[in-house]
């Protein structure tokens, strides 16, 4: 009777150290339909992505993704783009690096209007678990029309707080 009870006591010591926050398995449409229903009509992407954009575009191997989500702008003019992926087992942080690169590029090499330089400049790339997610989308700043000092900060904070919206969605479903 003595071993049983140290047995029990012994295996619930052991499955009290072992995690107990099951991982969470989340479908990226629905992340993504939250995210455009956050944003209504400041939603502006159209154009759809798929695998050959994410491989040959983005730098993601298709072995290192689970599902993938991604739209972008139709037009030249516009920069919004929201890209959601599920990796691979073991591949969130090559997921990530090359949405980093992807990031990277935009932000030097691309073409951008200047209009689009302050949301380009500030997009986000978050990971929770293996999802990850670049927000660059929202709202865009309105320019003062009367006459008064632009703020080139109040923009960026602006611009910010859009791209966090889609930021707070992406990680309800994670809480």
């Amino acid at each position: 009777m003595k071993k049983l009870v140290v047995l029990f006591l012994t295996l619930g010591l052991l499955m009290g150290c072992a995690p107990t926050t099951p991982t969470v398995e989340v479908d990226i449409e629905d992340i993504a339909q939250a995210i455009k229903d956050e944003y209504g009509d400041d939603y502006a992407p159209s154009l759809d992505y798929d695998e050959t954009y994410m491989v040959e575009r983005l730098g993601i191997e298709s072995g290192w993704v689970e599902a993938f989500f991604g739209q972008g702008p139709t037009f030249s003019t516009s920069s919004d783009e929201l890209i959601i992926i599920k990796a691979t087992e073991g591949n969130v942080a090559k997921v990530v690096a090359a949405m980093q690169e992807y990031q990277r590029y935009l932000k030097e090499e691309s073409f951008q209007y200047p209009m689009n330089m302050p949301r380009v400049q500030n997009a986000m790339l978050v990971s929770e678990g293996d999802y990850v997610v670049f927000v660059l989308v929202g709202k865009f700043f309105e320019y003062p029309s009367d006459g008064s000092d632009y703020d080139e900060q109040e923009e960026i904070d602006f611009v910010k707080a859009q791209f966090q919206r889609g930021v707070d969605v992406f990680k309800s479903f994670f809480e």
